[in-house]
């Protein structure tokens, strides 16, 4: 299938967009990060959706290993069949880690929808498994997500139907490393759901995400945006938020604890489940008109797709933003360019300029105050109110405590965990004389307690070899003559997430550079003092006071 951007391709394989029904979901589904997440119900064929060339695994007690079996898939569209041949295995199921003999067999070609399985003893005719069309539905194959943000489109495309009227599409995010929104809607399908008719599982059937918590309320940065004219011939869109993968990419690398076994892909040499991020199912339970669409393949629309950065808005501050004295916020291109007009601002709440601070750039929010002596060089837009995506953090990651680089503090490198002795991890020497110093190396995630760089100390990041994030559970101090330093200055590459509602305290003095990205949604963010800040920063009520400039990084606006 053709993907078209503006004249040019967006990979080589199909999409397909995928619904499936809440109900009966358990409390536990909308569950963390990485590899943590609930395991998928023992179940007779696993998974119940995918996508020709995908596994298939199918269980039954009378299975004896070693014995060889013929699987036939047949269409419930068409009643076109195919049949596959296998040989039982003994392996742990996902579902309750207990070995079990079972088929493993790749999906053949078939058309998009329903289809029934049968496997049989070879040379036998009667069967030993009988899968029925309603618990196994044939998906399109998955179109790679871009890595580069934009507006894209897959025109004529086709979504698979299962046997109650859930639509199906098949996403490959293998190419995604940045933090990244997604959003997706159907041209020329007039599709209409709610958060409430969407999950998210893999192509090995684990639940992966829900857009409503237990309690049903949405879930913070996964929402539905109906069409703007309901007689609209487009569908309703869906917008999507992941805050990193590089985490989740380190932890699956070679010797690391998440390697994956060999022998068996679906478990981690561990022994630890394995969960596949790169190839989701998008399963929606929407309704045409006041029905649900037809089993089997939907008629052709195009699947528009627009992907943009966590960081699209500039400096942000959810319930409102502040700046004050002489702060200025602008945009840059990279590190040492002229500033450009793009430091844009955004809040759901007042976004207030006082004091001679200025917005060079275009502001949006709830509503505007803005003094004489204050300015904002671009447009101001009352906004619509959006949900912040809400941090989790992924378990397994480096726990440094509290990080505190202060004088009296110990001088010590923190080792990236893939790094061997004798590498890039080993403590930096030198620095500039009396001044205190902590190294973090790259790439790498780390879980800290509390952020505290203050007095004549240094924290440098080594992000050279790869980016660096910091998972902070408490607060963030940045203070006095203190500095954060790294060796990238891409802001791409040095991350903090604030997983609290404590605050994040940005100050320094004149030569403070900072080069990186915040985002702490539910803190009260302080940028003060005369420093130089670099890329974007995401608080609750943000504060820019004193002489602080922050530049943001105009890569990050991406459409």
């Amino acid at each position: 299938m053709r993907v078209s951007r503006a004249g040019s391709r967006w990979g080589t394989s199909a999409t397909a967009l995928v619904t499936v029904m809440v109900v009966g979901l358990a409390r536990n589904a909308a569950a963390g990060c990485g590899c943590q997440k609930p395991p998928p119900p023992v179940a007779e064929v696993r998974p119940n959706v995918t996508y020709a060339g995908a596994p298939v695994t199918l269980f039954s007690a009378s299975l004896v290993e070693g014995e060889d079996y013929d699987v036939t898939f047949t269409s419930s569209a068409t009643g076109d069949d195919t049949t596959v041949s296998a040989r039982v295995v003994n392996r742990r199921d996902l579902g309750d880690g207990v070995f079990k003999n079972q088929l493993v067999v790749p999906v053949p070609e078939l058309p998009l929808g329903p289809a029934a399985i049968v496997a049989r003893l070879a040379g036998r005719t009667s069967p030993a498994i009988n899968i029925q069309d309603a618990d196994f539905t044939v998906a399109p194959a998955p179109v790679a997500v871009p890595s580069q943000y934009g507006e894209w489109r897959v025109p004529g495309y086709r979504a698979a139907v299962g046997k109650d009227g859930v639509v199906y599409v098949t996403l490959d995010l293998t190419g995604t490393t940045e933090p990244l929104v997604f959003e997706a809607r159907a041209l020329g399908y007039p599709l209409r759901f709610t958060n409430q008719d969407i999950i998210f599982r893999n192509a090995q059937g684990f639940l992966m995400q829900l857009l409503v918590g237990v309690d049903g309320e949405p879930v913070p940065g996964m929402f539905i945006v109906p069409a703007s004219d309901p007689s609209s011939s487009d569908s309703d869109t869906l917008r999507y938020s992941r805050h990193e993968f590089s985490t989740y990419f380190l932890q699956h690398a070679e010797r690391q604890p998440h390697a994956v076994d060999p022998t068996d892909p679906n478990w981690h040499l561990d022994g630890s489940r394995h969960v596949d991020h790169n190839h989701l199912i998008l399963a929606i339970a929407g309704q045409l008109g006041h029905q649900r669409p037809d089993p089997g393949t939907t008629p052709a629309f195009d699947l528009g797709v627009t992907t943009y950065s966590l960081f699209h808005q500039g400096l942000v501050g959810v319930s409102s933003v502040t700046m004050s004295g002489r702060a200025l916020t602008d945009g840059y291109d990279t590190a040492g360019s002229p500033p450009t007009p793009d430091g844009d601002v955004f809040s759901n709440g007042m976004v207030s300029v006082h004091d001679h601070a200025k917005i060079e750039g275009d502001a949006t929010g709830a509503g505007f105050d803005v003094a004489r002596d204050a300015a904002v060089s671009g447009s101001r837009t009352i906004g619509t109110p959006l949900s912040f995506m809400e941090i989790k953090v992924p378990a397994g990651i480096p726990d440094l405590g509290k990080l505190t680089v202060e004088p009296g503090s110990p001088e010590v490198a923190d080792r990236a965990p893939h790094r061997s002795k004798g590498g890039k991890g080993t403590k930096r020497s030198g620095g500039p004389k009396g001044r205190r110093q902590r190294t973090l190396v790259g790439p790498g995630s780390f879980l800290v307690s509390d952020l505290t760089i203050a007095g004549r100390s240094t924290l440098f990041v080594d992000n050279s070899a790869g980016p660096v994030t910091l998972y902070v559970t408490g607060r963030v101090t940045v203070k006095g003559t203190g500095r954060i330093v790294v060796a990238d200055p891409n802001p791409e590459k040095f991350a903090v997430y604030v997983a609290s509602d404590q605050p994040v305290t940005f100050g320094g003095s004149a030569a403070t550079r900072f080069y990186g990205v915040l985002y702490a949604p539910r803190s009260t963010v302080d940028i003060m003092g005369g420093g130089q800040w670099y890329g974007a920063f995401v608080g609750n009520a943000l504060r820019a006071a004193g002489r602080s400039n922050v530049h943001y990084y105009r890569a990050l606006k991406g459409r």
